[in-house]
Order: C-alpha cells, then sequence, then structure tokens
C-alpha cells in the first residue's frame, strides 16, 4: 500500500512541476511580443541613483549609467551620504568623462548626509534626490546595475503608454561568469527565482502588485499621491513598499520588457548565504502572498522528493528512491533552465549542486532571522521588528 501511494505522490509532484516549468517558460517567451511602440516626443527624466560604497566593476557601471541612450531630457542625480564615501571620486570622474564626451545629458552629484533613526540610508539618499528632482518622469537605479541603451527608453514607453500605469520597473538578468558557487546561487535567485516568478505571475498590460527597484520610474503625480519617497520611512524595503502604495493610490505597477544588468560575481558561499539572508527579510517585508504561493509549492515539492528518496532507500525500495531522486533533481534543473533563459551564463558542472542549495539553507538562515533580527546593508545595522520594518534603532558600522 505505501509503495502505491509514494507513486501517486511523486506522479503528482512531478506533473505539477512540469505545469509550473511549462507557465514560466511561456511567460518568459511571450516577453518580446508585448514592447510597446516608440513615443513621437519623450518626456524629461531625472534619474536618482543612491550610491554608498564601491560595488563590483563600478567605473563601468556608472558609465552606463550616464550613456542612457535616452532620446529626451535627461538628467542624472547621484546621491551620496558625504565626501567621504569611497564611490565619491569614481563619480565625480564618470561624470567628468561624460561632460568632456557632449554626449546627451547632465549629471550632478548631492550628499545627502547620514540617514535619521528610522530610515535606511537608501531611503534617506532617494528622498534627497527626490527633492531635487526637475524630471516630469523620476527613476530611481541602483548603483549596482549596468543599464545599456534602451533600459530607460523602455520603462518611459511602457509608463507613457498606460495612462493608468503610475510606475514602471526593469526585469533584471544577472549574465556575469561565475567564478565561484556563491556566483551561481545568487545568479539562480535573481533569474529563475525572481524574474522567472514576476514573468509567470504578470496580470494583463503586464503589471504586478508590488515593484522591483533596481530601476524604477514613476510619473510624478503617482509619486506625490503616495506621499513620495518619504512615505516609506520606517520600511527596510523600498521598492516593493513604494509599489504596493502606488496601488492603493489608484495607479498600476507595470513590468518593462528590456532586461536591466545587474553585475555581481565574486561571491563565495558565505557571501551568497548573507545576500540571500537579506532578501528573504527584504521579501517578508513586501512580497505579497499571492507571490509567494509559488516558491511554497515549490519548496514543499522539494523537500517531499528529497524525504522520500531517503526514506525509500532506508525501507528498501531502490526504484521508488530513485523515482523520488528524479524529481528532487528535476526540482533543480527547473530553475537552471529558468536562469539560462532569463539570459545566464553557462552553469559549469562544478557549481551545479548550487542550484540545489536555496531552498535547504532557508531554514538556518530563518532560525538565525528570529535569534538575530539585525541586518547588515551598506555600511550601517537595522535592527528589525517581526515585519522586517526598522526598530527605532539604528546603529552604525
Amino acid at each position: 500500500m505505501i509503495p502505491v501511494l509514494v507513486t501517486v505522490v511523486l506522479i503528482g509532484l512531478l506533473a505539477q512541476l512540469g505545469y509550473a516549468h511549462v507557465g514560466a517558460v511561456r511567460g518568459l517567451r511571450r516577453r518580446d511580443s508585448q514592447r510597446p511602440a516608440a513615443l513621437a516626443t519623450y518626456p524629461p527624466v531625472t534619474v536618482i541613483r543612491p550610491v554608498k560604497g564601491v560595488d563590483v566593476e563600478q567605473e563601468a557601471n556608472f558609465q552606463a549609467a550616464l550613456d542612457t541612450g535616452y532620446r529626451g531630457n535627461i538628467e542624472t542625480i547621484f546621491v551620496l551620504e558625504d565626501e567621504d564615501d569611497p564611490a565619491y571620486a569614481l563619480v565625480r570622474a564618470a561624470i567628468e568623462a561624460h561632460e568632456t564626451s557632449g554626449a546627451r545629458g547632465v549629471a550632478r552629484i548631492v550628499l545627502a548626509g547620514a540617514p535619521p533613526a528610522g530610515r535606511t540610508g537608501k531611503i534617506n539618499n532617494m528622498i534627497v534626490g527626490e527633492a531635487e528632482a526637475a524630471g516630469d518622469i523620476i527613476v530611481f537605479g541602483d548603483s549596482d546595475t549596468r543599464p545599456d541603451d534602451a533600459v530607460l527608453t523602455n520603462l518611459v514607453e511602457h509608463l507613457m503608454a498606460d495612462e493608468s500605469a503610475g510606475a514602471a520597473f526593469a526585469p533584471v538578468v544577472n549574465p556575469c561568469r561565475p567564478r565561484s558557487a556563491g556566483d551561481i546561487g545568487y545568479a539562480i535567485i535573481v533569474n529563475a527565482y525572481l524574474v522567472g516568478g514576476m514573468e509567470t505571475a504578470l496580470g494583463p498590460g503586464r503589471t504586478l502588485p508590488f515593484l522591483m527597484g533596481q530601476t524604477m520610474a514613476f510619473r510624478r503625480s503617482a509619486l506625490q499621491d503616495i506621499g513620495g519617497v518619504k512615505c516609506a520611512d520606517g520600511q527596510l524595503v523600498d521598492d516593493m513598499y513604494l509599489g504596493a502604495r502606488v496601488v492603493e493610490a489608484g495607479h498600476r505597477n507595470v513590468m518593462g520588457t528590456h532586461p536591466l544588468q545587474v553585475i555581481n560575481h565574486g561571491l563565495g558561499f558565505a557571501g551568497f548565504l548573507k545576500l540571500w539572508r537579506r532578501w528573504l527579510f527584504c521579501g517578508r517585508g513586501g512580497i505579497p502572498a499571492s507571490f509567494a504561493l509559488p516558491f511554497v509549492v515549490r519548496a514543499v515539492s522539494f523537500f517531499i522528493a528529497l524525504g522520500l528518496a531517503i526514506a525509500m532507500v532506508a525501507t528498501g525500495h531502490p526504484r521508488l528512491a530513485a523515482f523520488a531522486a528524479l524529481v528532487w533533481i528535476l526540482e533543480g534543473l527547473h530553475y537552471v533552465r529558468l536562469h539560462r533563459l532569463v539570459g545566464g551564463a553557462p552553469v559549469p558542472l562544478r557549481f551545479l549542486w548550487m542550484a540545489w542549495m536555496p531552498y535547504p539553507t532557508t531554514i538556518p538562515i530563518g532560525l538565525s532571522m528570529l535569534a538575530r533580527p539585525e541586518l547588515d546593508w551598506r555600511g550601517h545595522t537595522y535592527r528589525l521588528d517581526g515585519s522586517a520594518r526598522l526598530r527605532s534603532c539604528l546603529l552604525y558600522t
């Protein structure tokens, strides 16, 4: 009786995985057909780039941030806490090179000072930058991204094509050649979990109930309707929270169709765990349950298949153990294929095992989040409550 029951369970898991995989692949492949038409005229844009510290290949990222290829008027504001930031000299050099080249757009640096208690450094930089912005469209872009000359144009086209859209954000891709196992873990999370999940969950018109803020564009009117970035005071996560407020204000969040490169590599396993912990904290504070549910289903399937494989070996059922192991292996390969379809680099065989690590590592990370609800992030340590909001105390590292 037990072998029959196990067989039925495994067939169900395999069928559900196949259904989820086909849906994700279809979502990714229909992206190109959903690109909007070009605009007759492009509205003036202000791009605000909060900066704290030096990211991987930072000089190239800053150069790309200024060479946007945007067809309208554009100003770029880099916001740092102070001149002592190690990225300050790199920003100045990038702006000077841009001015010398005679390329379109103006750029400048604004110093925001240290954030007050109860506000992250990034949100503080965003608030200060927003107050300086002159464009009809206000864009926020992370310093670890490398936009090509079509990302910003594509975002604005999506935003202007839908009158109900209050904000738009770019889908991301980590295209970097992996140098370590941690790189594979990071790439799987970004490319397969995040982008693959979003393409599957998109509503009509490529809408979602939240934003992912590596690069996100707002109509000025929509930003005003939610009280500006300042409405996110006390939040750890700016993008998902702002996206939820945009929807509450009667607007829609649209995901663009042109990918934005996020540059990160050379991440060791410990570095991956630290980053994954931060992302889990961020998700707890802003990911809607409807979006998280498919990941819960995949995690349950992952652990059931693994548990049955071990149990069948222990009870002398080698064929069922092999069947369960096959389902478990396919769970990981599902994400490897999505990673490649999004635009990720080939996965070296010596690092392939890392594709199965995100789910198991959530267990010790989750326990650590309960035991030490603090997050070290870009030079600050934040104490968090049960909803991943900031407590009143902000420590400096």
